[in-house]
């Protein structure tokens, strides 16, 4: 991923805001009853599908979502073709900041992988590492039926 120009970033915005993000997709035809989605996964895991609506123009044919997403912040995202709730198409995984836009040409895909997130080195750590204490728990009793219809007895009773 290439560097972002701050002179093109929208100041603003602080980094982290929600903003709206149009989304469009360009030369994908439709049979009928399937359905156009786009899935966004952000930085945490959290996978989001929404659907796309189709604009026909005297010129082209797209499909539009518009999704709230964190501004400047990394996400994976993808469409998909859906048909009697089973994935007949999809398109690569795709890795960006989010921001105001993202507009692209329908290129099927059938081996999609979510891109693998960047690993980090694990840190060193210098001298012994001592292992945690065991910590002893006593497992809890369960309450019987007569006891708990007791205790909810009086319980009531004492609201009253």
């Amino acid at each position: 991923m290439s560097s972002i120009n701050p002179l093109f970033l929208d100041s603003t915005k602080p980094i982290g805001d929600k903003v709206v993000t149009n989304v469009e997709l360009f030369n994908v035809s439709l049979r009928s009853g399937d359905s156009l989605y786009f899935e966004v996964t952000d930085e945490f895991g959290f996978v989001q599908r929404f659907a796309m609506k189709c604009i026909e123009t005297k010129k082209s044919v797209r499909h539009t979502a518009e999704v709230w997403l964190k501004y400047q912040h990394q996400i994976q995202y993808r469409f998909l073709v859906v048909a009697e709730g089973e994935e007949v198409f999809t398109s690569v995984f795709r890795e960006t900041l989010a921001g105001h836009i993202i507009s692209e040409k329908w290129e099927p895909c059938f081996d999609a992988k979510p891109v693998s997130p960047k690993k980090r080195k694990p840190r060193r750590v210098e001298g012994e590492v001592k292992a945690a204490p065991e910590i002893k728990t006593q497992a809890a009793k369960p309450l019987g039926k007569p006891q708990f219809l007791d205790q909810l007895k009086s319980l009531i009773d004492d609201l009253l």
